[in-house]
C-alpha cells in the first residue's frame, strides 16, 4: 500500500488549558495507560493551611510515557481544590499507604499525593511516584503507567508490584503469575499485564512484542476495547495498532474505514516521520502517511520533487524517476 488514508482523530486531541488531570501521573481522564477513571478524593487538610503558589500546576501531558509525572515538585496548593484532589482509580489503589475500606472507599489518598511530590519514579525519573516494590528493603517507586512500561510484575488480586530486579519473587504468588495461554510461569520478564482483568500473558504466546509502549495500558484479547468509544467490538471491526497494540473501531476513526487494512497500521500516537521527525499527534488528523506510516505527507511531497542523488529540486522540464519501493 503506497498511501495510507486512515487518517483518524482517535480521540487524540491535545489537552486544553482547563483539562483535569491526575495529580500523580499527570495524565487526563481518558488516558491510554489503563489507570481507569479519574476520581475525586477528599483531603484531611484545610486548604487554608496550604501555602498558596503563584505557579500553576503543569499542564497535563499528551499521554506519552515521557510526560508521565512532574519534572519538578509541584506546590501542594495546586494539587488540591477546595475539597480534595483528582486521582486515577488505579493510581490511587496501588499507592503505598492507601487502604481500601469495607465500603470500597479509599483512605489516605491525600497523604500518598503529598509523599509523591518528593518521590521520583525509578523508570521515568519524574516525580509523583507512589507505588513501591513489594520486595523487602526495596525502595523503588513507580507511577502506575511506568510500572508496566518498566517490565515490573503486577498482581491485581494482591496489589503487589515487583520491580524488574525482584521479579523472580513472582513465582511465590502461584496462579497470579501464570500465563493465560500456556498456564505456566515461564519467562517472567516476557509476561504482559492486562490492566482490565489482571491476567498475565506471555508476549511470545500471543506472538506480539513487549515494548514499554505496548506494556503500558495493555489489554488482553478478551478485554480489548476501542480507545475512542471505550466499547468492545467484533474482531472484524477492531483495528489494532502495530506499535502499541491498542484497539480502535474502524467506524470510530475519522474518516471511518470500511474494512481492516491488509498492511500494518499505526495509530496517530505511534506515527513519527522518519525524515522530519514530526510525531503524528502534532500533525493534523487529515495528514496522509506513506511507507507504513513512516513518512508524513509533507516529506512525501518533497520526495517527489527532489532528486535522491544530487538533492536538487527538479525543473518543470525534467522528469524524476520514482522508486517503486520508497516512492
Amino acid at each position: 500500500m503506497d498511501e495510507q488514508k486512515s487518517n483518524c482523530e482517535e480521540n487524540d486531541s491535545e489537552p486544553t488549558e482547563n483539562t483535569r488531570a491526575c495529580v500523580l501521573c499527570n495524565c487526563v481522564d481518558r488516558s491510554l495507560h489503563g489507570q481507569r477513571e479519574l476520581r475525586h478524593f477528599g483531603s484531611s487538610m484545610e486548604r487554608a493551611t496550604l501555602k498558596p503558589s503563584a505557579s500553576p500546576l503543569p499542564q497535563p501531558g499528551n499521554d506519552d510515557l515521557s510526560s508521565i509525572g512532574f519534572s519538578k515538585s509541584p506546590c501542594l496548593a495546586t494539587l488540591f481544590d477546595d475539597s480534595g484532589c483528582w486521582v486515577h482509580h488505579w493510581c490511587a489503589v496501588w499507592s503505598e499507604g492507601v487502604k481500601k475500606l469495607d465500603n470500597e472507599e479509599l483512605e489516605n489518598v491525600d497523604k500518598a499525593v503529598i509523599s509523591g511530590t518528593q518521590q521520583p519514579c525509578e523508570y521515568c525519573r519524574r516525580l509523583g511516584a507512589t507505588i513501591q516494590c513489594h520486595a523487602e528493603g526495596c525502595l523503588r517507586f513507580y507511577h502506575f503507567p511506568c510500572s508496566a512500561a518498566s517490565g515490573s510484575f503486577q498482581s491485581m488480586k494482591q496489589l503487589v508490584l515487583l520491580c524488574p530486579e525482584h521479579i523472580d519473587k513472582a513465582e511465590e504468588l502461584g496462579e497470579d503469575a501464570w500465563c493465560g495461554v500456556c498456564d505456566s510461569v515461564g519467562e517472567l520478564t516476557d509476561l504482559l499485564f492486562c490492566t482490565s482483568c489482571g491476567q498475565h500473558y506471555h508476549a511470545a504466546c500471543l506472538e506480539i512484542g513487549a515494548t514499554p509502549i505496548q506494556r503500558a495500558g495493555w489489554q488482553c484479547p478478551e478485554c480489548k476495547v476501542c480507545q475512542t468509544c471505550r466499547q468492545p467490538g467484533e474482531d472484524s471491526k477492531m483495528l489494532v495498532c502495530d506499535a502499541c497494540d491498542k484497539g480502535y473501531h474502524t467506524f470510530c476513526l475519522q474518516p471511518a474505514m470500511d474494512s481492516l487494512p491488509t498492511d500494518p497500521w499505526k495509530c496517530r500516537r505511534c506515527r513519527v516521520c522518519a525524515e522530519c521527525g514530526a510525531p503524528g499527534l502534532l500533525l493534523p488528523g487529515s495528514v496522509q502517511w506513506f511507507d507504513n506510516y513512516t513518512v508524513c505527507e509533507g516529506c512525501q511531497r518533497r520526495r517527489s520533487c527532489v532528486c535522491g542523488v544530487c538533492g536538487k529540486t527538479a525543473s518543470p522540464s525534467v522528469d524524476l524517476h520514482c522508486c517503486s519501493m520508497c516512492h
